[in-house]
């Protein structure tokens, strides 16, 4: 049987355990890694983490587009997101060379 997806008390302990520090230090590092992204990336630049990839802010023009329930054109607002660009090693480790 397939365990699910990684949950965030998954990866505290996971760290807690590598790292070996206790869970509420482990939180507190999970915590500001995930702020000290979301606050570079809202500022427009990358957030790098060597040996896994980068995140970006994306921004989407506004766009046309039609309601697939009705056919009614509608316009799409633009937006702006988080997109990841995984890493040279983490590309190799999921397409080995044969």
């Amino acid at each position: 049987m397939a365990k699910g997806p990684m949950t965030k008390k998954d990866m505290i302990s996971a760290l807690a355990q590598e790292a070996g520090i206790t869970q509420p230090q482990a939180q507190a590092a999970l915590e500001s890694l995930i702020d000290a992204c979301r606050q570079e990336v809202k500022a427009g630049q990358p957030f790098r983490l060597p040996g896994l990839g980068t995140f970006a802010l994306k921004q989407s023009k506004a766009r046309q587009g039609v309601n697939p329930a009705t056919g009614e054109k509608i316009t799409i607002k633009a937006c702006k997101r988080m997109t990841f660009k995984a890493g040279s090693q983490v590309n190799a480790l999921l397409n080995p060379e044969k």
